[in-house]
């Protein structure tokens, strides 16, 4: 294979959608997770800039691997969520600010099956 098309299919996969948003139990245990900006920046659209993502250690980067909720275009709202009124308020601010911030939470099956975040708590600015 010639290195331009090499270069181009690794392109293609980047654009790629991620995997669909799946839950777990209830009784699933809380994971650190990371809502809104991703930090990654396009030239044109779709664009995963804002998603809920399981940050990739070390620096808590987003990757396509591990988004779990993403708004290709800047219109779509924040995922659904259940937890206390003021932690969503705030993930709500910081997704509308395009900003970060890490929590503690899981997704837990909603209704009709779609999943629901379980927000248990904020952590801080990611």
């Amino acid at each position: 294979m010639t290195a331009p098309i090499v270069v181009l299919l690794a392109l293609l996969a980047m654009q790629s959608a991620p995997a669909p948003l799946v839950s777990n139990d209830d009784k699933a245990t809380a994971s650190r997770l990371h809502i809104g900006d991703t930090g990654i920046r396009c030239v044109r659209l779709p664009c995963p800039s804002r998603a809920l993502y399981e940050p990739q250690l070390p620096g808590g980067h987003a990757t396509r691997e591990r988004m779990l909720y993403v708004d290709l275009d800047g219109s779509k709202p924040p995922p659904p969520m259940i937890g206390d009124p003021a932690d969503l308020a705030a993930i709500r601010r910081s997704w509308e600010e395009r900003e970060c911030l890490a929590l503690d939470g899981r997704l837990i099956p909603g209704e009709d099956d779609h999943p629901v975040l379980r927000v248990d708590r904020i952590v801080g600015s990611c």
